[in-house]
C-alpha cells in the first residue's frame, strides 16, 4: 500500500522526566495511607514457616515516596495514559490522527521496554503467594549438622515470635543467596503465581492496544469515504517534526502516593490500591478476546523475579533496575517498529494513510514487541 522511505531515523532528545503531585493527589494518598494506618496498625498476621510452624507478625504501613522501581514504570504507565487518551480521540476530522501521531509517535524504544519491566515486577511483588513466599524465605534457618543426638521432647515449644535480628540475618542470608543465583526467586512457592499475575496483565494488555488498533485501521477504511479522509495534509517532514517537539517539551507524568505495606519484613507496593486508573493491574481488562500470550523466555521472568524480590526486602537501587529492568529482544522489536513507523508516516499523504500506519505500526506492532509475541 504504501513505497516506504527512510527519512528520519533520528533519535529524539526527551527531556528529563519531571514528577508533578498536584494538591488533589497528595490529599488523596495521605488520606489513603492514614486510611491504612487506621486498620493495619494493630492487626496480625500469621506466617508459614518451612518447618510447618506458624507465627504472628504485625503488619506495618509504609507510605513512602516513589522508589527507583516506580519512577523506572513510568515509561510504560506514560504509553498507557497516552493509549487512553488516544481512545478517546473522535474521527470526524484530520486532527484525530494527528493528535494520535504526537502521543503514541514520542515513547523511547528502551525506556517503553525497561518500563514494562519494572511494572512487570512490580505486579509480581503484590502477589500475595510471592510475599507470603518470601516472609517464610527471611524466617528461614539454615540446619547446622550436629553430632550430638538430641532428645526428643514430648512437649511442643510454641514459637517465639520472630525478632527484627532474626529479619535481618534472615535478609542478609536472602541476598547472599540472590547474588550468587540470581534466578534464586523463581525456586520459591509463590513464583509460578507472581509469573502467572505477570502473563495475566501482560496478555490484557495487548488485548486493548491490539484493539485500538484493529480499530485505527477500520476507521482508515470508512475515512476514505469522507472528503476530509482524502484531503492532503502537511507534508510528512513537518508532522515528524511535531512529534519531535511533542516528545521534548511535554510534561511529566504525575506520581500517584502508593499505600505500601511492611508485613514479616517484606515490603508490598500496593499498586492495585492506587487512584491511578493507569497504574492498576486492571487497566487492560477494558477489553476481553484476544491471543493468549505466549510465555516469556526465562531469562526475562528471572530478572522480572529478582527485582520484586529485591524491592520486597528493601534492597533496591538505581544500579539494580537499570541492570535487570532490560529486555533487549523487546527494545530492538520496538526500535525497528518505530523506524518502520515512521518510514510509513513520510509515505503518507492523507488522513485515512495516516490512520492505518498508527493503528498497524503504533499500536498493534508495539503491543507484539511488548508482550514478546
Amino acid at each position: 500500500m504504501y513505497k516506504c522511505v527512510d527519512m528520519f531515523n533520528r533519535t529524539s532528545n526527551a527531556s528529563p522526566k519531571r514528577i508533578y503531585l498536584g494538591p488533589s493527589r497528595v490529599l488523596i494518598g495521605l488520606l489513603i495511607a492514614n486510611s491504612v494506618i487506621a486498620n493495619n496498625v494493630v492487626a496480625s498476621n500469621v506466617v508459614s514457616l518451612p518447618d510447618g510452624k506458624e507465627v504472628k507478625t504485625e503488619l506495618a504501613p509504609v507510605s513512602e515516596a516513589p522508589g527507583p522501581l516506580e519512577l523506572k514504570a513510568l515509561s510504560y504507565i506514560r504509553f498507557r495514559e497516552d493509549i487512553s487518551q488516544v481512545e478517546t480521540l473522535s474521527f470526524d476530522s484530520a486532527q484525530a490522527t494527528r493528535d494520535a501521531h504526537v502521543r503514541l509517535g514520542t515513547h523511547d524504544s528502551g525506556e517503553l521496554s525497561s518500563g514494562w519491566m519494572a511494572y512487570a515486577a512490580l505486579i509480581a511483588a503484590d502477589t500475595p503467594e510471592f510475599m507470603e513466599a518470601m516472609q517464610a524465605e527471611l524466617l528461614k534457618k539454615e540446619e547446622v549438622p550436629s553430632k550430638k543426638k538430641k532428645r526428643r521432647s514430648r512437649k511442643k515449644k510454641k514459637p517465639k515470635p520472630p525478632t527484627q535480628e532474626d529479619y535481618d540475618n534472615g535478609r542478609r542470608a536472602f541476598l547472599d543467596k540472590l547474588s550468587k543465583n540470581p534466578s534464586y526467586p523463581r525456586t520459591l512457592p509463590g513464583a509460578q503465581a507472581a509469573i502467572d499475575a505477570v502473563m495475566a496483565v501482560s496478555r490484557a494488555d495487548y488485548n486493548r492496544i491490539t484493539s485500538l488498533g484493529e480499530s485505527f485501521k477500520s476507521q482508515a477504511y470508512e475515512m476514505q469515504k469522507t472528503r476530509w479522509g482524502k484531503r492532503r495534509i502537511a507534508s510528512s517532514q513537518q508532522r515528524l517534526s511535531e512529534v519531535e517537539s511533542y516528545a521534548y517539551n511535554r510534561p511529566g507524568v504525575s506520581m500517584p502516593i502508593f499505600a505500601k505495606v511492611s508485613n514479616a519484613g517484606i515490603t508490598k507496593p500496593g499498586i492495585a490500591t492506587t487512584q491511578s486508573a493507569s497504574w492498576t493491574p486492571q487497566w487492560g481488562y477494558k477489553s476481553v478476546g484476544g491471543l493468549q500470550t505466549k510465555e516469556d523466555s526465562q531469562v526475562i521472568m528471572d530478572r522480572v523475579l529478582n527485582l520484586a524480590a529485591r524491592y520486597a526486602v528493601g534492597s533496591i537501587n538505581e544500579k539494580i533496575v537499570l541492570a535487570y529492568a532490560k529486555n533487549n529482544k523487546s527494545q530492538q522489536c520496538l526500535s525497528l517498529v518505530k523506524l518502520t513507523l515512521n518510514q510509513c508516516i513520510a509515505a503518507t499523504r492523507t488522513p485515512y494513510e495516516e490512520a492505518f500506519c498508527l493503528g498497524e505500526h503504533a499500536l498493534s506492532d508495539v503491543a507484539n514487541c511488548v508482550s514478546g509475541r
